[in-house]
């Protein structure tokens, strides 16, 4: 009987059938598919072998639906992965006395994708000292360049005679040149000033202008250059024959207008500004700027109002100044 079952036990074939089917999905935290799919087949109760994956720039988080043997599952196996972070490539560009001449760049990108670091492009021709290689990969640790310059970093730039700076919005002024802090208070929109001296940054077209004093404002600012006309001596002499309120002063005036238009007014008006934020006084329109200043919400006593033949209409005030008639609650 021994004898018998071993003789069909050595003609009868194990039969293996492979009739689980198992899907493994690969995705990242939002549910989208990374890399392709694997379907594995196998006899029920199996051991389940993982396909485990490196993809790169992504570290594996966490299983779902995890089985260690194969098992009916309609829902498949999901490997969940997290982006992995790259530390960002931060540039420097210094003079040669290491100082900044402008903000650091940082670059940022995937993991192990290539970078490439370059010089300011306006400042290209003053570089005298770069890094023999400024490429590479993205990593987890922070990468950094510097690339120095050669330049001064200001130097006098000429200006027309008679120039003046038109606001085209309320902009923002500096103590010194090149500086990155404004002064609290911006001048107003569609005032004019005049312009003492300039300076222009050399790795940059930026021109600073010299507002009288430690104001200065960059061209990079809401404005327009303009150069008021000058009249000439005769010309002036019969502007001061007119009966007109630039008379007394005359003598200090560079630039003086034709007055088209007077209204008396001779009443007390309320300035129409931020109460933190002043208007400036004139002693003449488009002649010296004076420290007087009138503030957001104070009374004044406008005497009359005139209009120039450049259109602008100021206010003649009882204390002898001018300031324009847009400020004023007329």
């Amino acid at each position: 009987m021994h004898m018998n079952n071993n003789l069909v036990s050595s003609k009868v074939k194990k039969i293996t059938r492979n009739d689980v089917e198992i899907t493994i999905n690969y995705i990242d935290s939002v549910g989208n598919p990374i890399a392709e799919p694997v379907t594995l087949q196998g006899h029920y109760m199996d051991a389940l072998d993982m396909p485990w994956k490196t993809i790169p720039g992504y570290v594996l988080s966490s299983v779902q639906n995890f089985q260690q043997s194969f098992l009916p599952n309609s829902d498949g196996i999901y490997l969940i992965y997290f982006k992995q972070i790259a530390a960002p490539v931060v540039v420097y560009h210094r003079n040669t006395k290491g100082e900044l001449i402008s903000d650091p760049q940082y670059i940022y990108g995937e993991l192990n994708k290539d970078y490439q670091a370059k010089p300011l492009a306006e400042a290209e021709r003053f570089l005298v000292n770069y890094p023999k290689k400024s490429k590479g990969q993205f990593s987890s640790q922070v990468q950094e360049y510097e690339f120095v310059y050669n330049t001064i970093p200001l130097v006098n730039y000429k200006i027309e005679k008679d120039l003046f700076i038109k606001t085209n919005s309320n902009v923002n002024v500096f103590e010194e040149p090149a500086s990155k802090t404004p002064l609290q208070l911006p001048i107003p929109h569609d005032s004019t000033w005049r312009v003492f001296k300039a300076l222009k940054e050399t790795y940059s077209n930026i021109i600073w202008y010299n507002l009288g004093g430690s104001t200065w404002i960059p061209s990079s600012e809401d404005i327009t250059p303009v150069v008021l006309k000058e009249y000439t001596t005769k010309q002036i002499e019969q502007q001061r024959q007119l009966n007109n309120p630039l008379n007394a002063t005359a003598n200090n005036i560079s630039y003086i207008y034709q007055i088209i238009d007077s209204m008396s007014i001779n009443r007390s008006v309320r300035i129409l500004y931020y109460e933190d934020q002043n208007v400036t006084a004139w002693e003449t329109p488009y002649g010296t700027m004076d420290n007087k200043r009138y503030y957001g919400g104070q009374d004044v006593f406008v005497t009359r109002l005139i209009q120039l033949d450049n259109y602008s209409v100021w206010a003649e005030l009882k204390d002898g100044y001018y300031i324009e008639s847009k400020y004023l609650n007329l």
